[in-house]
């Protein structure tokens, strides 16, 4: 199994991975959020941890896996998920696709400048410690939040970019050490076997 997941083109590993960690936690805000705005703010974002883990691992590489699971969520959750009006065509909607694919640069490219910002090399797995992970972790998801909050206030009248800033940041934090703490207990037990 672990030689077939080795075989895989890393950025469509990372793109299957986003959009599973991705539907997962739509399953949880559905369920514990009671939000009408299907792109607001998620209490838990798994995808951002794997989008922290796999920028590190992968570095620029990976940025393709990850645009193109943002892409594909933003299409969803300005599509399918939206309980506020809009529908599958409006994704021909202009201004629509320019949201979807301005957050979806920004969020893809945020782990790559905090890692610039904070001069980490993440050339060298071998050194990254979790303390590495929590101050990356938590500047990408302060420009990331900054950076989608900023064109949903520039696009939507009615956005509410103060909580939302701060739900972003929640959100990416604690899916950031949900999905490290997956990935570490799963070495353990592959490790063990």
């Amino acid at each position: 199994m672990i030689a077939l997941i080795l075989r895989i083109n890393p950025n469509i590993l990372v793109f299957l991975l986003f959009l599973s960690l991705f539907f997962i936690q739509r399953i949880f805000f559905d369920l514990i959020q009671n939000s009408t705005v299907a792109f607001a703010a998620s209490f838990l974002y798994l995808p951002h941890g794997l989008r922290v883990l796999a920028t590190l691992i992968g570095g620029r590489k990976i940025i393709t896996g990850l645009f193109l699971g943002h892409v594909v969520s933003g299409i969803y959750i300005h599509s399918f998920a939206n309980g506020t009006g809009i529908e599958f065509l409006d994704i021909f909607n202009l201004e629509i696709l320019i949201i979807i694919l301005l957050t979806s640069i920004g969020s893809s490219l945020c782990v790559l400048l905090a890692l610039f910002i904070l001069k980490i090399n993440s050339l060298n797995i071998k050194s990254i410690e979790l303390k590495t992970i929590i101050f990356v972790s938590i500047l990408s998801s302060i420009i990331n939040s900054f950076f989608s909050n900023t064109i949903y206030f520039l696009s939507f009248d009615d956005w509410e970019i103060g909580a939302q800033f701060i739900q972003y940041i929640i959100g990416d934090l604690v899916g950031t050490f949900i999905v490290f703490y997956i990935l570490k207990f799963a070495k353990r037990v592959i490790i063990s076997k």
